[in-house]
């Protein structure tokens, strides 16, 4: 059994927890842990990635679809602020370019995609059934990791010897739960064809 927490842009109130934990309910291998009608957020635990399909499909039922919840003022997650000057792994924006992520579902999850400015189509297939996924990589040397603190867990997997600048963006999967996307750019350029 994995936990997950999703939104819906519909939650108002206690009385949509309350509901939406009925729902949960009714799902078998789901389990309805918490809710907050403030972030428009709950927690589930599920048995398998096939219930939450099934989940999404109850809640949306009712009424909730999942989806993304509005920031409230001063929400903030990990990655959004820079690094200390001289980390060999620094927080920025890099330049002009920053990936633009397609999201597809898939059986098992999401393919995460972006043009890599390499020319390559590049990304990362996340498998929600999986709690520890490794790093993937772009033939130009960009490591890309998606999931919960993927920041942190990319950048205890880089060798900080080339330095990197990371890019970091929180995702909506298409099941409604929003997702660190960690992409580490190497500073030496990250041509086509160097990884």
């Amino acid at each position: 059994m994995f936990q997950l927490t999703l939104s819906s842009p519909a939650i108002s109130c206690g009385h949509c927890i309350a509901t939406i934990e009925r729902a949960v309910g009714e799902v078998p291998g789901a389990r309805f842990l918490r809710g907050d009608p403030a972030t428009r957020q709950f927690a589930v635990a599920l048995d398998g990635g096939a219930v939450l399909d099934a989940l999404a499909a109850r809640l949306a039922a009712e009424g909730y679809p999942l989806g993304d919840a509005p920031a409230a003022a001063g929400d903030a997650l990990p990655g959004d602020a820079p690094a200390p000057a001289g980390d060999a792994l620094a927080v920025v924006p890099r330049g002009p370019w920053r990936p633009q992520y397609r999201l597809t579902s898939t059986a098992v999850g999401a393919d995460v995609n972006y043009a890599c400015p390499c020319s390559c189509e590049a990304g990362f297939a996340f498998d929600r059934a999986r709690e520890e996924l490794a790093p993937e990589s772009c033939c130009c040397g960009r490591r890309m990791l998606v999931g919960v603190d993927a920041e942190a867990r990319l950048r205890s997997a880089l060798d900080p010897t080339p330095g990197y600048d990371l890019d970091v963006q929180v995702l909506t999967m298409p099941w409604g739960q929003p997702l660190q996307a960690a992409l580490a750019i190497p500073r030496d350029g990250g041509e086509h064809g160097r990884g």
